[in-house]
């Protein structure tokens, strides 16, 4: 046995030994004589970064914020260093301003079709044009309105404001040729409307809930329309009617 045990104990020796040198012939030189360099790490720097500093929100609230500070220092301040700095910060901005406002223009040069003053002009004679044209558009679009239209008018003979928007609504309603159909709900008619309906319904079907009240109504389509609630103007009443038939009537 003892033999045996130590025929074991060689052999694992010399397996051992077998394993061992292959190791070492595979390996480059170890020790204590011989110099190992550490693998050499690649040393990643991180980024600065330049998303943050070059988002146009950090920038203008950065700025925002150094002038408001700067201001608020004047005011607890006040001194001429002080000043000066916020008039310097703020001269800065304007030149900002006004640089972003020659580019504007350059803009809007190249492309008139984001122009909005052109389709809504601000100076004088051509607001003048404006006016002109848009006058004309709508009074077209009341002359068409009164050839297919005709309104319902709610009114009670107590309420001041409807004494004094029958005869505006009389004057209007006559001079575009459109149909008034008055309909008084405490059944005493108006003076400018003398042949009024009492009302026997239609002011819950229209659901009124002041006086007076002005309802287009087209009998071709069934469709009513909200003209004007209280005391309104012939001008009011035309632009009204024009929104009506631009919006309602003949959608875009």
């Amino acid at each position: 046995m003892r033999v045996l045990a130590n025929l074991m104990l060689i052999s694992l020796c010399e397996n051992n030994a077998i394993c061992f040198a292959a190791n070492y012939y595979s390996e480059h030189a170890v020790g204590w004589h011989w110099y190992d360099d550490p693998r050499e790490q690649k040393k990643i720097k991180k980024p600065v970064n330049s998303i943050i500093q070059n988002d146009p929100d950090v920038i203008v609230a950065s700025a925002r914020k150094k002038i408001t500070t700067a201001l608020n220092k004047v005011i607890a301040e006040p001194t001429k260093e002080n000043l000066r700095k916020y008039i310097i910060l703020q001269e800065q901005l304007s030149n900002r301003a006004e640089k972003v406002s020659e580019l504007w223009q350059q803009v809007l040069l190249k492309n008139p079709a984001i122009n909005y003053s052109l389709s809504h002009p601000t100076n004088n004679v051509a607001l003048q044009v404006y006016h002109e044209q848009e006058s004309g558009e709508k009074e077209k679009s009341v002359k068409l309105f009164a050839k297919q239209t005709g309104l319902f008018f709610f009114y009670r003979s107590t309420c001041a404001y409807c004494k004094r928007f029958a005869p505006i609504l009389k004057s209007f309603a006559e001079h575009n040729s459109i149909t008034v159909i008055p309909i008084t709900m405490d059944g005493i008619a108006l003076p400018e409307y003398p042949a009024s309906k009492t009302d026997s319904g239609q002011a819950v079907q229209f659901h009124v809930s002041m006086t007076p009240s002005l309802f287009a109504v087209n009998p071709y389509t069934q469709k009513a329309y909200p003209v004007a609630y209280g005391l309104t103007s012939e001008t009011e009443l035309r632009d009204n009617i024009y929104k009506i038939m631009k919006l309602e009537v003949h959608p875009s």
